[in-house]
């Protein structure tokens, strides 16, 4: 319990309030490859850091992509939660709600379809630790809850009462409340290596700073 506790704090402690609610947000059809943007660093994960340039969703700064020749072992080594940054637009998809950032030089860049955010940079699972924030949106819903894609190597599963609006109309099934393309602000809950499963929770971990519950509907 003491490690859990420890990695609890470490999670509250990485944290940083935003300064705009997702409703007042940039559309991300509005962007331009190439753009440089500014924005704040949200949350660190092992995989990347997480941006909030004042759009729909986070910008995914993946570890790759903050520095040419030195080795990052974490994104701790080069950022806090609160920084403000610049970066410039690497790849974005509005269909698919993701958005990736890049501080590498454009001719340093690997030859990649701009408009093509396919499998092959999918998270990988051992990446993504329990209390990790995510953002998703929802693909299919079933009488028990719903499969959210996250841009990991597998959906999450995010069990109907572990949804923001569970409880809000008492004896509504999912389908009531759970639709298939709503955006919906989550945390892993369980990595389960083994059988490659990812169980997620939409709301906020004990002892995490801000709302308990946010999501967006399409």
């Amino acid at each position: 319990f003491y490690m859990k506790d420890m990695q609890r704090k470490k999670k509250r402690d990485s944290r940083i309030d935003r300064d705009k609610s997702f409703d007042e947000r940039t559309p991300l059809s509005e962007l331009n490859v190439g753009d440089i943007v500014g924005g704040k660093v949200i949350s660190l994960t092992r995989f990347g850091v997480y941006i909030d340039i004042g759009t729909e969703c986070d910008g995914l700064w993946h570890i790759s992509q903050i520095a040419k020749t030195d080795f990052i072992e974490h994104p701790r080594q080069v950022f806090s939660p609160g920084d403000e940054v610049t970066a410039r637009i690497s790849r974005f998809s509005p269909e698919q709600k993701k958005l990736q950032l890049t501080m590498l030089p454009v001719e340093d860049e690997e030859e990649k379809d701009p408009d093509d955010i396919s499998d092959e940079d999918a998270i990988p699972l051992e990446e993504i630790a329990v209390d990790d924030e995510l953002w998703g949106e929802i693909k299919r819903v079933t009488a028990y809850g719903g499969y959210v894609e996250l841009g990991a190597e597998v959906d999450g599963w995010l069990h109907f009462m572990d949804h923001p609006e569970f409880g809000s109309v008492a004896g509504a099934p999912p389908s009531d409340y759970m639709n298939v393309g709503d955006r919906v602000r989550v945390w892993a809950a369980d990595v389960d290596l083994n059988r490659k499963r990812l169980k997620l929770t939409a709301k906020r971990p004990p002892g995490l700073p801000g709302p308990r519950r946010e999501m967006v509907r399409r």
